[in-house]
């Protein structure tokens, strides 16, 4: 009903022309600029030459209050100079010619999809963006402000424009994303770096931070600061991502393995390439790629073995199946491989303990054998050696004995010679004397 009621209302402004009679044309897209009421504020600048609002509200509630910058106020059933007003049971539909520059105000029971149009010379574009992405997909977009239609170029001033995307998540209960609310994700810049090709040349560029909840949302582009404001709105889908990836430990051979499995319906097999990036522990980068990948895909990592903290990076480029190219990273894997866990350690200390043990005690009696054998040659060597002194001791006296015995033999002889002929010589000498005394 809120939705037949405002189209009532448009149609009406469409068939009455006399009653919004201006320069503004709501099928001039060269000209219309549209806001999106997300809050009840919003501003008008010199540049707008006519608003037009087209409001859905709560079904019975009462036409809205608009508060212009001086703090007067514009009424539903009050008339005033260069205000058109047509209100319904659940919708308001106004126009108001060249509106009070400044800050604006709206009191009612809005509804998310009320909006503003205005008619003026500065204009916010928005280069041609896809209906649909990947959660978490690189994607560059390109925003303009043109004055009557010509690039709005600020140099080497182009902060004083903030521009930012917002996605906010629709009301429909059965999508995955109901209730997500409002994200910020992204800033349009003009400064020449990343993204952005030449500073100050009135292109910003910005990159979406797309890592949301699946679903459909209201994308919106807010540039403007304390002195404009302009919007541009359109519906985008988020959907899964087409490559998922886990890590599996001793997958091949004892070596960790990265499966990859890949939606075919999704994208065009053929044209797909993946590129991992494996930070080591020692903080060395290793490259690794594939180029042909299949539904089910395993990556062996041939150098995750020694103990230490591990990061794996992954950017999946592709060929949507409608013709679209994509690029998106998956989020960063972190991988941990410990030392032997302290049960193990533990284990393993006990068990070393006892082969230190065995080894020492095979050592002690290995010396002890060699200390037996050495002392057994050594009794066995002193033996032969007293022996053989013994042996030489009795040769030696053997022989000293012999000489001995060899030389004293002769001298005995001449000594009983000399003896017998002393005797002899004491007889003679007796038969000598006998002889004489006779």
């Amino acid at each position: 009903m809120n939705q037949l009621a405002v189209i009532t209302l448009l149609c009406l402004s469409l068939l009455t022309p006399q009653a919004f009679a201006n320069n503004y044309n709501p099928n001039d897209n060269a000209k219309q600029q549209k806001i999106k009421l997300l809050s009840n504020r919003f501003r008008v600048d010199q540049a707008i030459d006519a608003i037009i609002f087209i409001i859905e509200r709560k079904a019975g509630s009462a036409p809205i209050i608009l508060v212009r910058p001086d703090g007067s106020k514009l009424y539903a059933t009050r008339k005033a100079e260069g205000v058109t007003w047509v209100d319904a049971n659940a919708g308001d539909m106004i126009e108001i010619k060249q509106p009070m520059i400044g800050p604006w105000q709206i009191i009612g029971d809005i509804l998310p999809n009320s909006e503003i149009r205005l008619a003026t010379s500065l204009s916010l574009r928005i280069d041609d963006f896809p209906k649909e992405l990947f959660i978490g997909e690189v994607v560059k977009l390109t925003a303009r402000i043109e004055f009557n239609n010509e690039l709005l170029a600020l140099g080497r001033v182009d902060d004083l424009i903030d521009l930012k995307v917002y996605l906010r998540s629709t009301d429909d209960q059965t999508s995955p994303n109901f209730g997500a609310g409002t994200f910020t994700v992204g800033n349009y810049i003009d400064d020449g770096k990343f993204l952005d090709e030449r500073r100050g040349d009135g292109v910003f560029t910005g990159r979406l931070d797309l890592d949301k909840p699946l679903g459909p949302y209201t994308m919106l582009v807010r540039a403007g600061n304390k002195v404009f404001e302009r919007e541009y709105s359109q519906d985008l889908y988020l959907r899964a991502q087409p490559v998922k990836v886990d890590l599996i430990s001793a997958a091949i051979n004892g070596h960790y393995a990265l499966r990859f499995i890949t939606n075919d319906k999704a994208v065009n097999l053929s044209e797909m390439a993946l590129q991992i990036v494996v930070h080591h522990p020692d903080e060395t980068k290793e490259h690794l790629s594939i180029s042909s990948v299949a539904p089910v895909h395993l990556l062996k990592l041939e150098n995750m073995t020694k103990p230490g903290r591990y990061k794996i990076d992954i950017s999946v480029f592709g060929t949507a199946t409608n013709g679209r190219e994509f690029k998106y990273n998956l989020k960063q894997m972190k991988v941990k491989i410990d030392v032997p866990a302290e049960k193990e350690a533990v284990a393993q200390k006990i068990e070393a303990d006892k082969a230190r043990k065995a080894q020492f005690k095979r050592e002690q009696r290995l010396k002890k054998r060699k200390e037996l054998r050495q002392k057994a040659e050594d009794r066995k060597s002193l033996i032969i050696i007293i022996i053989m002194v013994n042996v030489l001791i009795l040769s030696f006296g053997a022989l000293i004995m012999w000489l001995f015995l060899r030389k004293k033999k002769p001298k005995k002889v001449k000594t009983d010679e000399k003896k017998d002929k002393k005797d002899k010589s004491k007889d003679d000498k007796k038969e000598k004397d006998e002889n004489k005394k006779e």
